[in-house]
């Protein structure tokens, strides 16, 4: 049996947008720099690699999701997140928590500016249109 987190958390993914979805990676990388901050701080060595190397993958995840046809927005994030994954590299290797504490920083920017655009185009989407419209997002490239 599930539990009510996991069936909410379980929901919130499969009704989300593809926006919010971004969100949620977003807050879930967030979430795992959080926790290597503190692992590091508690010179828990093997937790605080586990968690950078989970955020390292969910920003993968938001690298091979983007869509390069978009211009140069794409481009520019992609080369924001191969900076992230690159100071979590770094990070992980030195046990600096300083590096992680400034990749938290810049998606937490991120994350922000995307929750503008999300609540912008919730505002913008009938009623009517939200139930008959359904979108996909393909994590697999």
């Amino acid at each position: 049996m599930q539990s009510p987190y996991k069936n909410y958390i379980k929901q919130e993914v499969e009704g989300a947008t593809k926006g919010k979805l971004v969100l949620l990676l977003y807050d879930g990388a967030i979430k795992f720099m959080r926790i290597a901050v503190k692992a590091i701080d508690e010179k828990n060595i093997q937790d605080s690699h586990n968690n950078i190397m989970k955020a390292q993958n969910i920003i993968y995840e938001l690298m091979s999701t983007l869509n390069m046809d978009a211009g140069d927005i794409s481009k520019n994030l992609l080369r924001l997140y191969d900076f992230m994954v690159w100071q979590l590299i770094e990070a992980n290797r030195e046990k600096s928590k300083d590096k992680v504490e400034s990749v938290i920083k810049l998606m937490s920017n991120l994350r922000e500016a995307w929750r503008e655009v999300v609540q912008k185009e919730e505002g913008a989407v009938k009623p009517e249109t939200q139930e008959t419209e359904t979108r996909s997002i393909n994590f697999a490239g």
